[in-house]
């Protein structure tokens, strides 16, 4: 049970963010546990101490905690003008997923207000290194695991009575809609029909001209290009 406990406080206590590809895209995987930034020079001062701190989870920099807001479902309604209400009734929008982390760091006789200078720095520089890098991140909450998602802000939302200045940064994650392989694999399955020559109903497309008369335009840009081909060939007597 004990055991169990301690799995629980790992994955969502101690390292719920993952970074993934970006930076990490070296690492087998390509995935980064956010312990491994943030526990790094704890690590350093853990090794010169003893190493002590290091099998207990309450020394360590810092805890998250997911917070109130994050969304399971998230639908809008079209706002344009619809044929029928029939149509309107099922004009649902999808939304980006929106998920927010508490990340408590204090500075105490575990972690140092230079181990927090140092820490805090370094995770900046990373992320925005992994933003640049076009990475990613998964968030594991209680409830639900959040995959692809990008990081929107970390912002300092310590309480005016807190003693400790900028403990307590809040992050906020967006699961965008589109996402780079949904993307691709869009774009494949597109060109693969226009490799095979398919529509979505029951013609088909073999040549440009067929193409052409598959569109709205009708056959009228196709007899139109059947006359200047006939023209052309009537000039020069092909």
């Amino acid at each position: 049970m004990a055991f169990s406990r301690e799995l629980y406080r790992l994955g969502f206590e101690i390292s719920p963010v993952i970074l993934c590809d970006g930076i990490a895209q070296s690492i087998p995987g390509g995935m980064l546990p956010i312990v491994a930034l943030t526990q790094s020079a704890s690590f350093i001062t853990s090794l010169l101490g003893g190493g002590s701190s290091l099998t207990n989870l309450d020394k360590y920099f810092c805890h998250w905690k997911a917070m109130q807001g994050s969304t399971m479902i998230d639908y809008d309604l079209g706002r344009y003008p619809f044929a029928n209400q029939t149509v309107a009734a099922n004009a649902l929008l999808s939304q980006p997923l929106q998920v927010s982390l508490l990340m408590d760091a204090p500075v105490n006789e575990n972690t140092g207000a230079m181990t927090k200078l140092v820490t805090l720095s370094a995770l900046q520089a990373t992320l925005q290194a992994h933003a640049n890098l076009g990475g990613t991140f998964t968030v594991a909450t209680p409830a639900l695991f959040y995959s692809g998602c990008v990081l929107r802000t970390v912002r300092d939302v310590t309480g005016a009575n807190e003693s400790t200045p900028q403990r307590q940064w809040l992050w906020s994650f967006e699961q965008p809609l589109v996402t780079e392989a949904g993307a691709a694999r869009a774009v494949n399955n597109y060109m693969g029909k226009i490799d095979n020559g398919d529509r979505t109903d029951s013609s088909a497309w073999t040549n440009t001209v067929s193409a052409l008369g598959n569109t709205s335009l009708g056959g009228g840009v196709t007899d139109a290009i059947t006359g200047l081909i006939g023209k052309l060939s009537g000039t020069f007597g092909i």
